[in-house]
């Protein structure tokens, strides 16, 4: 038998080492798939409360209105403030997340809420119930963004989309049911008591989330198996001898910690410094303000229109939320296909041009490497992998929108709205859930601050479109106002087409995550 030559023995012991290496080296997350999936049913079970909040109240405008003889106009302040709050919180609470962690962050929130709720459940004139819907949703608005940051913390880009897009989903079922809660709630005793609703819900989730949220912010736990310094960020439930084996806190892996950072309250202005990232946010944002005027049209123009009670009222919104809820939770699924594909593509095409480059450069393989490294055009773009899944489906809503308003001018069946109405939304959150998605892999350590710039564009995009619906419609009608709406964000939409193939879209996701 002929022995090996010393320089073979050393190749053998380099590639042993590497193995063992490569098997000893801790893993991006010490939660497995089953923790993962608890963790998005926990957030999600916070998060629900921010998008049931605004359903919830729709049912009840007419009542309010009545109760406390304000205008149309004056009303819809209610609505507005609610988008202004849940605009702007998030983006000044999300450093926080970012510094100090999720967990304290989504207590704190919550408990904010649930103050909120009994003040409103309590109030006695239409300027206190505007005064409480600033508290409540400046309480509760900052939670959506935390948990997409929370789960930016744990998952990686090949499995993110599907967790978030879960997690959407799970939130939206405050979307597909709030108004009809709502409206059996207020048909069986009265408005206050869809406040006490949210108290008493939102106050089981806040008990439920101090024993069995961790902490998952990596600056402070890594992968989680380090035990955070501050009270505030442990959890309970990781004193149990399960769960402590679980996730290795006997032996915590430190050298997953990553670097502090400063509170940075500048955190999503600077990414809002993007042009690319810009045009991709007024897109979602533009579709989601199309999305709320066509939830406050339901709830007012509908009622009156067809003479239909609040429990009906209530009922016309399921197609609406059902479709929602069907759209973001298959864009999850979507949005991890098309990424292996494409990068498998991408991994492809790079090996033949390897080869190629390899016989221009004499077989030089440290250039040739160095070229696939750090040259623009030979980038992976990560705009196209999410946004193009997106694009197809938001068109699709263009048209259902448009036909759910000149349906309603044109006083067609109601069935033919509802249809129109779920066809759009169907359709419609598509984009949204792509684009939080995108911005979680284009600034994963700045996941909390990113997603808080997608609520500050939507939510002040639904805030100026749903002040200025009435006008709007008395001027254009319901079928011109949203025609005039969609020809915005298809221009917006087109604008984004040449941006997703763009240098410029290369080069910023070359500075964010490379």
């Amino acid at each position: 038998m002929t022995s090996l030559s010393e320089s073979d023995q050393q190749d053998c012991k380099a590639k042993k080492d590497v193995e063992i290496s490569n098997h000893s080296a801790a893993p991006y997350s010490r939660f497995g798939t089953s923790e993962k999936y608890f963790l998005v049913i926990v957030c999600a079970s916070c998060g629900i409360f921010s998008s049931i909040a605004a359903r919830i109240y729709y049912p009840a405008l007419n009542v309010i209105q009545e109760e406390f003889n304000v205008s149309q106009e004056l009303l819809n302040i209610s609505l507005v403030v609610y988008f202004i709050f849940q605009a702007i919180t998030p983006s000044v609470i999300g450093g926080f997340a970012d510094s100090w962690g999720r967990r304290p962050v989504i207590l704190w929130s919550l408990a904010i809420y649930v103050a909120a709720c009994i003040g409103l459940a309590r109030s006695s004139t239409y300027g206190q119930i505007l005064g409480l819907r600033c508290l409540q949703s400046a309480g509760i608005s900052p939670v959506i963004a935390i948990n997409s940051g929370l789960l930016g913390d744990v998952t990686q880009r090949h499995e993110r989309g599907g967790f978030i897009g879960i997690g959407s989903g799970i939130q939206l079922i405050g979307s597909a049911f709030g108004a009809v809660i709502g409206a059996g709630i207020i048909s069986r005793w009265d408005w206050r008591a869809v406040f006490w609703f949210l108290a008493i819900g939102s106050g089981v989730s806040l008990t439920t989330s101090v024993f069995l949220m961790p902490e998952t912010n990596r600056t402070i736990v890594g992968n989680g198996s380090i035990i955070p310094r501050n009270p505030l960020n442990r959890a309970p439930i990781l004193l149990l001898p399960a769960v402590k084996k679980r996730m290795h806190i006997n032996n915590p892996d430190l050298e997953s910690l990553a670097p502090s950072k400063k509170l940075d309250f500048s955190g999503p202005f600077k990414i809002l410094a993007t042009p690319s990232v810009i045009v991709v946010l007024c897109v979602a944002s533009m579709q989601f303000a199309i999305y709320q005027c066509q939830l406050t049209v339901l709830s007012s123009i509908v009622q009156d229109n067809y003479d239909l009670s609040i429990a009906q009222v209530g009922l016309c919104y399921l197609p609406s939320g059902i479709c929602s809820l069907i759209s973001v939770v298959t864009s999850g699924r979507v949005l991890n296909w098309n990424y292996k594909r494409r990068f498998a593509q991408h991994q492809l095409k790079l090996q033949t041009l390897k080869k190629e480059l390899l016989e221009t450069y004499g077989g030089d393989v440290k250039i040739v490497e160095e070229m696939l490294k750090t040259e623009r055009q030979y980038k992976f773009n990560i705009y196209r992998t999410r946004l193009e899944v997106g694009f197809f489906p938001m068109i699709l809503s263009f048209a259902g929108y448009i036909a759910f308003a000149w349906c309603i001018d044109v006083r067609t069946k109601l069935a033919a709205v509802l249809f129109c109405s779920g066809f759009a939304s169907l359709f419609s959150n598509s984009i949204v859930s792509c684009t939080s998605t995108l911005l979680v892999d284009l600034y994963p350590e700045k996941s909390s601050s990113a997603t808080a710039c997608l609520n500050l564009f939507r939510c002040s995009f639904a805030a100026i479109f749903v002040a200025a619906l009435s006008s709007m419609e008395k001027k254009m009608s319901v079928g011109g106002t949203f025609t005039f709406m969609v020809a915005i964000a298809f221009l917006f939409a087109v604008i984004m087409v040449f941006v997703v193939g763009s240098k410029l879209a290369k080069d910023t996701a070359e500075e964010s995550f490379e």
